[in-house]
């Protein structure tokens, strides 16, 4: 009887401990208004005190959770931007010499900061896991 018990608080302390931590994985995907995928950049879960980031796959696809990708993000509501979403091209003069850069944005500025952003998610636990972004093209 004492080892049934203690399978029995074994199993929903572990369960507490997984499920009961309040913080939840966000997942989703990252397009643009004609579908076609966001294939670099991180999208950034900010708020006030902490920022939680996913990296964006080549299909548009990313997972969050912060410095360890199991942890999660804790509950709240988020300001949502993407980083890392320009690309540079080195400008060479006659001797191969790099003199300056040109660089692209992939996305709509107004997405590229938690400032300019309209895009916002709260994470509740238990709560909605899936957040699919569309942005704009610059």
């Amino acid at each position: 009887m004492n080892r049934k018990i203690f399978v029995v608080l074994f199993f929903g302390i572990m369960i507490c401990v997984v499920g009961c931590s309040g913080k939840v994985q966000i997942s989703g995907t990252v397009k643009y208004s004609d579908g076609a995928p966001v294939t670099k950049g991180n999208v950034v879960f900010e708020s006030a005190d902490s920022s939680y980031f996913g990296v964006i796959n080549n299909d548009g696809t990313y997972i969050t959770g912060g410095n360890k990708q199991v942890e999660g993000i804790p509950k709240g509501i988020y300001k949502v931007w993407l980083a890392q979403t320009e690309s540079s091209e080195d400008i060479l003069d006659e001797n191969g010499t790099v003199v300056s850069y040109n660089i692209t944005q992939a996305v709509a500025k107004k997405f590229t900061s938690p400032e300019t952003t309209d895009l916002t998610f709260e994470v509740k636990p238990g709560g909605q896991k899936t957040f699919n972004i569309v942005v704009e093209k610059p």
